[in-house]
């Protein structure tokens, strides 16, 4: 039972952190576009989108969490619980929410980043349009 628990938590973590992934995909791509150029925008990209699903697998399999159903070693003291239909609903949630929650601090870091780098070419820019266009002076 616990294998297929735990095939069903990979399930639901990899289809949801590939949707979330996949549902970022457009802004990061012209985010990207826009501040890094066509050409390093791709790569770029599917590193991010790269990150995203793996971020969300790692933080969506809690594995401290399922060591609770396992038979306990020989020689400790501690209890298997039993899968009953509520753990199996409240692990498969769980981990969904683990999931997204993991994702969320990445997309928060990657747009965040995003930001700077936007205000940082924004300086530049505007620091080279007045170095070719003094002001008047009377």
């Amino acid at each position: 039972m616990f294998y297929v628990l735990f095939t069903s938590i990979l399930i639901v973590v990899g289809a949801t952190a590939v949707s979330a992934a996949r549902f970022f995909d457009p802004a990061v791509g012209k985010i990207l576009g826009r501040t890094l150029g066509q050409e390093l925008a791709d790569a770029w990209r599917k590193y991010v989108f790269f990150a995203i699903v793996v971020s969300g697998i790692s933080g969506g399999v809690r594995q401290w969490s399922l060591q609770q159903y396992l038979p306990p070693a020989p020689g400790k003291g501690t209890t298997q619980l039993p899968l009953s239909g509520e753990r199996w609903l409240l692990e498969l949630f769980q981990a969904f929410i683990s999931t997204l929650q993991s994702i969320a601090w990445v997309v928060l870091l990657f747009f965040l980043c995003a930001m700077l780098a936007y205000a940082i070419m924004r300086a530049v820019e505007y620091r080279r349009e007045e170095a070719g266009h003094p002001r008047d002076v009377e």
